[in-house]
């Protein structure tokens, strides 16, 4: 029986995490149906652990019922989208803040500092060749993680990881304009800057007017009318 269970489980969490990446991408856009029986035949699992996933995701505003044709992808929400930013501003400074007091104090781990490192590089390196947007978004996230670990508080990167499905769907159209990825790279070397440098005050003011910055530019968008899921 506990088998049984575990392997149900694993099966809820692939399903998940494919249905997660699949919205988060834009390859389920918003108003898209999802029906079960397409998705067990598709990855070869009943319907019972699609069921679970749908239930997560819906619990998650990500996907809601569309009465006899079962659940579609949710619409990304405008105003959720601005108020997410504002509470960005505080979270995300004080993490940078807190990486740039670990690293000053010889407290921060070679691993986790390498690992921002790497966001870094793959990051700038995604944006200069002109990546797909998916790939940008995707470098994004994994920059800001990558700070949330390094700032050693892991309510922050708990708060944040159940945030991200919903950054990366508006980043999906913010990124749309070519100068967007050059301007939000540059201010993330910024920010890394500051924490490898373990210069506390400068890595908080350097990550707040970042989200500011970017939370700016995505009211501004959706203000004037565009679909944020274009």
């Amino acid at each position: 029986m506990q088998n049984s269970i575990d392997q149900n489980t694993l099966y809820i969490e692939k399903v998940y995490d494919r249905l997660l990446e699949a919205i988060t991408s834009g390859d389920l856009k918003p108003g898209e149906r999802v029906r079960q029986s397409a998705l067990a035949d598709r990855l070869g699992v009943s319907r019972q652990p699609i069921s679970h996933a749908l239930q997560l995701l819906r619990y998650q505003g990500l996907v809601r019922d569309a009465g006899k044709q079962g659940v579609e992808v949710s619409p990304v929400n405008p105003d959720y989208i601005v108020h997410l930013y504002h509470a960005r501003v505080s979270l995300e400074s004080s993490a940078a803040a807190m990486a740039a007091q670990r690293v000053k104090d010889g407290l921060a781990p070679k691993d986790d500092i390498d690992a921002l490192k790497e966001t870094i590089e793959l990051g700038v390196s995604a944006m200069r060749h002109n990546a797909p947007l998916s790939v940008l978004v995707k470098a994004d996230f994994r920059f800001h993680m990558a700070i949330y670990r390094l700032s050693g508080n892991p309510a922050i990167e708990q708060i944040m990881a159940g945030q991200w499905p919903h950054l990366m769907r508006s980043m999906m159209a913010v990124l749309n304009d070519p100068g967007v990825p050059v301007r939000a790279w540059e201010e993330h070397q910024i920010i890394a800057t500051h924490i490898f440098a373990g210069v506390v005050d400068e890595a908080f003011q350097a990550a707040a007017r970042h989200i500011e910055r970017a939370g700016r530019d995505l009211a501004k968008r959706l203000s004037a009318g565009r679909d944020p899921t274009a």
